[in-house]
């Protein structure tokens, strides 16, 4: 069976929303044969696009070598110049070529790239006009996404330098699933506690007591536990917070995603 390239769209537009059709049948034209999936992340976080980001390029190209999976993204808050921008111009798009194989086309802003930033083998700027469109991933940047999926790099543009990224803050509210579960952008690695040892987490204004787990179903129905998650690489995941059978994110109000969390050693339930 011949293997057509996959396109994972990160896109802060919402869930379901008319713009990932319009992109879809938009790059379709370019390049008909084409597979696309989609992860809706909060309206302008560039922390939780770029934790996806990261967590889609963990499994790199396809199994057999072939280069063939491709990440898009289009997450641009516009903060890097906060006055009236001509022509709707927004940060710009580049193309990195990640250590793992696979390739992101996405655009340069606040933390997008700074969690693959350790695995990108080149980082280049694209030859692409940023302005003259509100709708850029529609309407500007199919055209070099789908070129560099035929194989065409005539689009790249300057090399840039990765090291001027910023690296990812810690101790934020990464993405939450649909069960409520709070990821991190905190690290295993990160915290000396003792695991089954009581633990406060701090969102916000609001306080919840649970247990330093292994696993969040190391704990009984109801209790909240701080726990490695599914989310990074096997040997150092991003901890999770959640309630066995219930809604951590609904339990914290709430929160927003990016907000500052705190996680310490506590005395008693």
């Amino acid at each position: 069976m011949e293997k057509h390239p996959l396109i994972f769209i990160v896109g802060d537009f919402g869930a379901g929303d008319l713009a990932f059709a319009e992109i879809k049948r938009r790059v379709k034209k370019l390049v008909n044969e084409v597979d696309m999936d989609y992860v809706t992340v909060r309206a302008y976080s560039t922390i939780s696009t770029g934790f996806c980001i990261y967590q889609l390029a963990l499994d790199g190209g396809d199994s057999d070598g072939d280069k063939c999976v491709y990440i898009f993204s289009n997450t641009a808050p516009r903060r890097d110049n906060p006055n009236p921008r001509k022509g709707n111009e927004g940060e710009r798009l580049v193309y990195a070529k990640l250590k793992t194989g696979l390739e992101v086309v996405a655009v340069l802003s606040g933390y997008t790239f700074s969690f693959i930033k350790p695995i990108i083998k080149e980082l280049r700027a694209l030859k692409v006009d940023n302005s003259g469109s509100q709708f850029r991933s529609r309407d500007k940047y199919p055209e070099p996404l789908s070129k560099i999926i035929r194989g065409d790099y005539s689009v790249l543009g300057d090399e840039l330098d990765p090291s001027k990224i910023p690296d990812p803050p810690r101790d934020r509210i990464a993405y939450v699933d649909g069960y409520g579960n709070i990821k991190l952008t905190t690290r295993r690695s990160d915290l000396k506690l003792k695991h089954g040892g009581m633990v406060r987490v701090d969102i916000g204004n609001k306080s919840l007591v649970g247990y330093y787990t292994e696993g969040m179903f190391g704990i009984k129905e109801g209790e909240l536990s701080v726990a490695p998650g599914s989310s990074g690489p096997t040997d150092n995941r991003f901890m999770e917070v959640s309630i066995r059978l219930g809604n951590a994110w609904k339990e914290f109000g709430s929160p927003k995603i990016e907000e500052k969390v705190a996680i310490t050693k506590a005395k008693s339930i």
